[in-house]
């Protein structure tokens, strides 16, 4: 929506709100697109439109993209509290997981596992499994959120969520790396030797990722060096012994980075 469309967003008469079943019935794209223009607008302003998840979800399959786009939206919004009416259209969010769009790809894996119905976690988890691996860094990103909305859902899936996991910690891309992260302290966080062959790699990218991103990364890293690396605070060993003194010396104690002496 651009400021063009600016009008959507004042207060919507009796009149208008009853058009929106009849534009969205309609055959015609434009009409589909001028009823969820106007839902997404009574979303924005805080007005529910759950009502309309009937006659949002029929047109899911609509091969307009600027259409699909918004149906998308809109479902991701309403799809945790409308979970028995999104498994109608299950298989078709399983088709889209292939599109040729990026963004619908991502979108159909954000609806799917907002699905909040533990008897779909299986389905789930192999549609996670299918976008960890896609080309597009943005629906692999989609694909790390994913893991810890299943793992809530269904934490007997972790096995396979840990999988998942690992092969998001081996991407490259400085936009998935933050949410993999993200997903491993959320479903695995005692697996540190996931971390292992994958720690120089962190400290390279950690630098390029997001704000939200560093932050993950930094918490696990913190994390990670408590674990594993020896207490710089430590007094040093006391020097050997000269020949002949009796007395040990000690090195002295260094001042940290910090310290005020």
């Amino acid at each position: 929506m651009s400021l063009s469309d600016a009008h959507y967003f004042e207060e919507m008469g009796v009149k208008k709100y009853e058009e929106i079943h009849a534009l969205l019935d309609s055959r015609e794209k434009k009409d589909k697109l001028e009823g969820m223009k106007r839902l997404i607008a009574m979303i924005s302003i805080g007005r529910d439109a759950s009502n309309f998840f009937p006659d949002v979800v029929k047109n899911v399959v609509c091969d307009s993209l600027e259409v699909k786009k918004l149906v998308y939206m809109f479902l991701t919004h309403y799809a945790e509290v409308k979970s028995n009416e999104a498994l109608l259209t299950i298989n078709t969010f399983q088709k889209d997981l292939s599109d040729t769009n990026q963004l619908i790809r991502s979108s159909a894996l954000r609806v799917m596992t907002s699905i909040r119905v533990a008897i779909i976690a299986q389905l789930q988890v192999m549609a996670i499994k299918q976008c960890v691996r896609d080309s597009s860094a943005y629906v692999r990103k989609a694909a790390a959120h994913a893991v810890a909305k299943v793992y809530s859902l269904d934490p007997t899936q972790k096995e396979a969520l840990e999988e998942l996991v690992q092969v998001l910690l081996q991407d490259t891309s400085t936009m998935v790396i933050g949410s993999a992260v993200a997903a491993f302290m959320e479903v695995c966080p005692e697996r540190m030797d996931l971390i292992h062959p994958n720690y120089r790699k962190l400290c390279r990218l950690c630098a390029d990722t997001d704000e939200w991103g560093q932050i993950q990364i930094i918490g696990m890293l913190t994390r990670y060096g408590r674990q594993f690396f020896l207490d710089p605070n430590l007094s040093e060993e006391a020097e050997p012994k000269e020949e002949g003194d009796k007395k040990t010396k000690k090195k002295k104690k260094k001042s940290g980075f910090y310290s005020s002496s």
